[in-house]
């Protein structure tokens, strides 16, 4: 026997799925099945004058209110037609006692303010809301219990207190058991009222089920059953575990067909957010899976909708669970090389479930989606349409630098191209994870392909970065790549810069596992090392340009006034360097102000940080010891005050930043996106701004997306999202972005009339934008120097191109806490210096940039100038006979170096500039002693001498 779906009770499929939600909320049409008539109701009272009262009541509540209003002095209603339909609305307390206890109905109205004030406790103090309905209960009949704990509960549910509004239900159910009378019909309306509101526990839906079971008309106990269901699930409320085999059981007894009203619910709810938040043994208890097979079997629409639905879902441990009940049940057979069910598109986007972040983070494809490619292949040729993509990261959000490396199974490529599975070309940053496992992978198949064997390669260098090759040289399908990547290392140390040859040595001595293996498998490695001379790199770099050929003679000065470890705070164009004790404002003009202070008692025992911002003309000093803040103005020092936790943590965003924080007009440094006055009680997030002359933009990251909006100042408000006009929407490319924190925008302070980053004669600024396609970046400067590069992944970016004194060409400037110097045609690297502005990094000048104690951000680079134009001129021109006599000193001692650049390379004169090139050869050198000790391991490791 089947259901009927001819009387309305129960076709959700035969009408507008919305009509459940508008009866629960009594919008419905008039006449609509299930539902009780609205009315307006008018009602005057002598103290309004012509001001009526209107109230929309169903027809089962609108006498107690009728009673309850007359009671307060208001005439009989003026009733109109009906307006809507919605679902039968039990009364509430007091309205319940009027109507059916008018005996005691001044008992009832006489707790009413009380039970108003314990309403408007139970959200912020629900334990005395509780008490106060408690001891109200105690002045009432007990055939009023019930109605009146289920009012107390409706004051819960419209709180969000649903835990306790079940208890309110529990109570209310265990007065009915000293009650004169129960309503049955009431008390069902009533729980479908609480467990529509997700405030009934599943101990109290499995009573009610029990109960339907044992009423009188089974087909009448599965209709109230499946509505509930129905309703809940539609209303936002997922389904409770039990809920399938419930409704088997009633249909079952009221002799219907299981198979047919689990096809007719599932056709019904397949579309509801609700019953995907289902828990996992909702769907897989072992009793329903023949029902839900043979019900998923004969819909073709739940079979559609079902494979598309899976890919919406998030990951999990069902997956393959899914896989194998839909290949049961022939789903994948709708699959075909239409558009609206291609084979390819649903591969694609189940696929993109399980990319990861990194190799672990990366899951495994499970093998039940796997061994379905076979199959899937044919259909997906048959289509001749685009390939299976495998898809990267989401779009890359307004401002995001970069998509980074992204993770997908080795084995899904690898079974793809095994079966003929047409795919896509992968992106520039993929990564394969779990290709150890050659059988499961189908290494040989992979590696043949150039592509992926392309992405192999990527992933190879990255996880054996520190580890080495060690066993990989066994796997004949992974030699030749390794070969690849060591000849490439050889390569980069030969051929580029000092820092691309110092890259490669270090790589070498880590990578490629001199053992007996590397040995046989590059039988020429020993002399392809013992060929790498440093004397070229070190050439091409200080010919290129070395940053302490800049410098900024106030930030030096201030510098060597300062101990221990420093650090630099921007307040743009001001910049604050200070240690432990003191601070040193510092502009493009010179020296600003300054401030000693105390480290607070316990710096030297517990975990300490300071920092120090300059704003309108004084220091906030922000000291933490030990999970504490101690912080006061410089005016003020005896002034303290602290910040809470949460406040203080925002300032770590600022030593990434590239020191974009700006002065207001009238001098105060902006404190997130407020100026902060002398006096202000409170820290924030240091952002990434733009400002041109006349407004401020400031760069969001609350929220779902960054966004950069304008700055009101005076308002201290964020106006609508936008951008500066440098950033034209008309030269970004469909592909492209902008890269907004690698982007800058800022005026040229007073009296500064050039930068060795690039002017307009008024602003200083790059923008930079990145193609989601390919990763390659393109930059344009404010005086229209612009250009495109590939960087590697992770990179954010080009922040700045360095004009260096007398150098034919420019250095393009990546990185955050490291800044790499790179050729802008090529991107090989020439050096590498870090800004040292987190106290987890070593005091003390970078080796690269020796005569540059402390390291600006990258904003404070535009004041730097040329230190030594004489000296400069002689590094363009440097011959390589003097590298190689410079790095002969450098074996011997630092003294026999300096000297040996204060004779070879005389024009040098400025002893910062001295110092930086003794760092570079230094380093250079360091790389000399890398090479030779991994000549010597590999000797001992029987290559011979």
């Amino acid at each position: 026997m089947t259901s009927d779906h001819s009387d309305g009770r129960r076709g959700d499929g035969d009408h507008d799925p919305g009509t459940p939600i508008a009866l629960d909320v009594g919008l419905a049409p008039v006449g609509t099945p299930d539902g009780e008539p609205i009315t307006a109701r008018r009602y005057d009272h002598p103290l309004l004058g012509d001001r009526p009262v209107v109230r929309l009541m169903g027809e089962a509540a609108a006498p107690g209110e009728d009673r309850l209003l007359a009671a307060a002095g208001f005439g009989a209603p003026d009733v109109g037609p009906p307006v809507a339909a919605g679902r039968r609305r039990e009364l509430g307390y007091p309205a319940w006692a009027l109507i059916h206890d008018p005996g005691n109905a001044d008992v009832a109205l006489a707790v009413a303010p009380e039970m108003e004030r314990a309403e408007r406790l139970v959200k912020a103090k629900p334990g005395p809301a509780l008490e106060m309905y408690q001891r109200i209960s105690e002045k009432l009949p007990h055939d009023h219990h019930p109605a009146y704990w289920e009012q107390a509960g409706r004051a819960m549910i419209a709180a969000g207190r649903h835990k306790q509004a079940a208890i309110m239900f529990g109570r209310a159910r265990a007065a009915d058991r000293h009650a004169t009378a129960v309503d049955p019909a009431r008390r069902r309306a009533v729980f479908l009222e609480f467990a529509l509101a997700g405030a009934l526990s599943v101990k109290d839906i499995k009573a009610y089920v029990t109960e339907l079971a044992r009423g009188a008309n089974p087909v009448d106990s599965y209709g109230e059953l499946r509505e509930l269901a129905v309703r809940r699930t539609l209303g936002g409320l997922p389904p409770w575990p039990d809920m399938l085999p419930q409704l088997a059981k009633l249909a079952k007894a009221a002799g219907l067909d299981v198979v047919a009203e689990f096809r007719l619910l599932l056709e019904t709810l397949v579309d509801a957010p609700a019953l995907w938040r289902a828990a996992d043994g909702f769907w897989t208890a072992p009793a329903q899976r023949i029902h839900l097979a043979s019900a998923i079997a004969g819909s073709a629409t739940l079979r559609k909708r079902l494979l598309w639905q899976l890919t919406d879902l998030p990951r999990s441990d069902l997956d393959a669970w899914w896989i194998e009940l839909l290949e049961e049940t022939g789903a994948f057979g709708e699959l075909t090389a239409d558009a609206s069910a291609n084979a390819a598109d649903w591969l694609t986007a189940m696929l993109a479930r399980y990319r990861g972040e990194g190799p672990r983070g990366c899951p495994k494809v499970p093998e039940e989606l796997l061994r379905l490619l076979p199959g899937l292949a044919e259909r997906i040729r048959d289509a001749d349409g685009p390939p299976v993509r495998f898809v990267g990261p989401d779009p890359v959000r307004s401002g995001s630098g970069s998509s980074d490396r992204h993770w997908i199974d080795a084995a899904v490529p690898g079974r793809c191209l095994a079966v003929g599975i047409p795919v896509a070309d992968p992106d520039p940053h993929q990564m394969l994870a779990h290709w150890q496992d050659a059988t499961r992978v189908g290494l040989e198949t992979l590696t043949a392909d150039a592509r992926f064997a392309a992405a192999l390669t990527r992933t190879i260098q990255y996880e054996t970065r520190y580890d080495g090759f060690g066993d990989l040289w066994t796997s004949e399908p992974l030699r030749p790549l390794l070969r690849d990547i060591v000849d490439a290392w050889l390569c980069d140390a030969r051929s580029g810069g000092l820092q691309g040859a110092l890259d490669a040595l270090t790589a070498l001595d880590r990578g490629i596992g001199l053992g007996r293996r590397a040995v046989a498998a590059m039988p020429d490695l020993r002399a392809g090392i013992k060929d790498i001379d440093l004397v070229a790199p070190l050439t091409r770099s200080l010919r290129a340009g070395i940053l302490d050929e800049l410098g900024w003679q106030a930030l030096d000065e201030a510098a060597a006034e300062l101990k221990g470890q420093t650090y630099c705070r921007a307040s743009w164009p001001v910049l604050t360097a200070h240690d432990r004790s003191r601070a040193i404002a510092v502009g493009p003009g010179g020296r600003i102000a300054e401030h000693r202070y105390r480290a607070p008692r316990g710096a030297n025992q517990f975990d300490y940080d300071v920092h120090v911002f300059f704003s309108g003309g004084h220091f906030l000093v922000c000291h933490w010891v030990n999970g504490k803040s101690t912080i006061h103005w410089s005016d003020a020092p005896d002034d303290q005050f602290e910040v809470t936790y949460q406040m203080w943590r925002s300032l770590d965003h600022e030593p990434p930043r590239r020191g974009y924080t700006f002065l207001a007009p009238d001098g105060r440094r902006f404190m997130g996106h407020r100026p902060l006055a002398p006096g202000d009680r409170r820290v924030g997030p240091n952002g990434h701004m733009f400002h041109d002359g006349r407004t401020f933009w400031w760069h969001t990251e609350t929220g779902s997306e960054p966004r950069v909006r304008r700055i009101d100042p005076a308002a201290d408000e964020l106006g609508e999202p936008g951008l500066p006009d440098f950033f034209d929407p008309s030269v970004v490319g469909e592909d492209e972005h902008w890269v907004i924190e690698s982007s800058s925008l800022a005026p040229l302070p007073e009296g500064v009339t050039t930068s060795p980053l690039g002017t307009d004669g008024t602003l200083v600024g790059l923008r930079v934008a990145r193609d989601r396609t390919t990763g390659r970046f393109r930059y344009h400067r404010i005086d229209g120097v612009e250009g495109a590069i590939d960087l590697p992944p992770g990179s954010k970016g080009a922040w700045g191109l360095l004009d260096i004194p007398g150098a034919a060409h420019r250095l393009l400037l990546d990185g955050d806490g490291e800044v790499t110097a790179r050729d802008p045609e090529t991107g090989a690297p020439h050096w590498r210096v870090e800004l040292k502005n987190r106290r987890s990094m070593a005091p003390g000048p970078s080796p690269m940039a020796a005569g540059t104690s402390r390291m600006p951000p990258p904003a404070f680079w535009h004041f730097l100038t040329p230190r030594d134009p004489a000296g400069s001129r002689a590094l363009r021109e440097i011959p390589e006979d003097t590298v190689r006599r410079l790095l002969a000193a450098a074996a011997t001692s630092e003294r026999a170096l300096t000297a040996a650049v204060q004779s070879l390379l005389p024009e040098v004169g400025h002893p910062l500039l001295l110092r930086g090139v003794v760092g570079f050869v230094q380093e250079a050198a360091w790389g000399i002693r890398t090479r030779d000790k991994i000549l010597s391991r590999l000797k001992k490791a029987g290559t011979g001498a």
